[in-house]
């Protein structure tokens, strides 16, 4: 009896959720009219001031350059390595 009623509960909860996420997703793609196209790329620098998010100005003019039709970056991904070294995985956005 209670095997029965504890497995209708996760069903109606699991089915609830998914409801849920699908109403949110056509919430924000109905208000965030905006595009964007995926150009990622990826850029080595030297870490700088124990920071790894700071990015030298000699990248961020080289990340200008790549994104010259875009007006904004995004740092999606970015890996460290022993040498002080940051490779940060980037893309425009419009």
């Amino acid at each position: 009896m209670y095997k029965s009623i504890i497995c209708i509960c996760v069903l109606l909860l699991i089915s609830s959720c998914n409801k849920h996420s699908n109403v949110t997703q056509l919430k924000q793609s109905k208000t965030n009219n905006y595009l964007y196209q995926e150009k990622p790329f990826e850029l080595k620098w030297k870490i700088e001031k124990n920071s790894i998010t700071n990015i030298p100005l000699d990248v961020h003019k080289k990340i200008k350059n790549v994104c010259k039709k875009h007006n904004r970056f995004v740092l999606i991904k970015i890996k460290t390595f022993e040498d002080d070294t940051a490779l940060g995985t980037f893309d425009c956005r419009i």
